[in-house]
């Protein structure tokens, strides 16, 4: 199984966390660092973050694969830090947390780029009833993304926050997948996730190490999918995503 969402613990990956891979069945960890989780991180706290990820990957061969975190707001810098993570330091994709809206022009070429790597974008969505971040994004501004951008291969994560409508919002376009990742999300979200787009655009996330491995499986073990959806939310959509990235 792969877990498509976690994050580094400081700058390596939480010393419990391969032991509770092995033991739940965990194969691959698919994440990014956020450093101190800057909201709008500096230049050199993104290169740190990244380069964190990089020797965490390389200290795991074969347990742990990496996205590049963007700060679209360093514009020609931030689309070479994610050219050089992708082509030569073995990255698979994109992570854009909260530094600006995920439909914000500013975000485009590096959309075109990842189009181009055929390479997943992990978008960090969330629509709260109070205490809405600035630059936070919500499955209405994904849903704009992907409808500007067809072609890309766009993650939701955490089911955007409040599942029905998010799924609802992203539901027209295939290119949105989704994450289960999120501690208000239960199995019943993550159900109404697999009948409202289908077992190919849904991917198992913990979002570790901010939430419990086990009690993330067990929302997807709750939501009582038929083997051949929980085989394709456990890793077969994930793993489908990673062969096709171009490197």
């Amino acid at each position: 199984m792969i877990d498509a969402h976690i994050h580094l613990h400081g700058s390596d990956i939480h010393p419990d966390m391969l032991e509770e891979g092995d033991r739940l069945g965990i194969k691959l960890f698919v994440g990014s660092s956020l450093l101190n989780l800057n909201p709008f991180p500096t230049e050199d706290e993104v290169v740190k973050a990244n380069d964190d990820m990089v020797a965490a990957m390389q200290k795991h061969p074969g347990r742990l694969a990496g996205y590049c975190y963007a700060n679209p707001r360093h514009g020609a810098a931030a689309l070479r830090d994610y050219r050089k993570r992708v082509e030569e330091q073995g990255m698979i994709g994109l992570k854009l947390w909260i530094s600006v809206l995920c439909n914000d022009p500013l975000v485009y070429p590096l959309i075109e780029q990842s189009i181009e790597y055929r390479a997943p974008v992990l978008i960090h969505a969330w629509r709260k009833s109070s205490g809405q971040l600035p630059y936070e994004s919500t499955a209405a501004h994904v849903a704009e993304l992907a409808r500007r951008y067809p072609e890309a291969r766009l993650i939701m994560a955490h089911l955007g926050g409040q599942a029905e409508s998010a799924v609802n919002a992203v539901a027209p376009y295939g290119n949105v997948y989704t994450d289960t990742s999120g501690t208000p999300i239960g199995a019943g979200e993550v159900a109404l996730a697999v009948e409202r787009l289908g077992a190919e655009r849904v991917l198992f996330g913990s979002d570790l190490p901010y939430a419990c491995l086990a009690s993330n499986l067990g929302k997807v073990l709750g939501a009582r999918l038929p083997e051949r959806e929980f085989q394709l939310v456990m890793e077969g959509n994930m793993a489908r995503l990673l062969a096709e990235v171009r490197k």
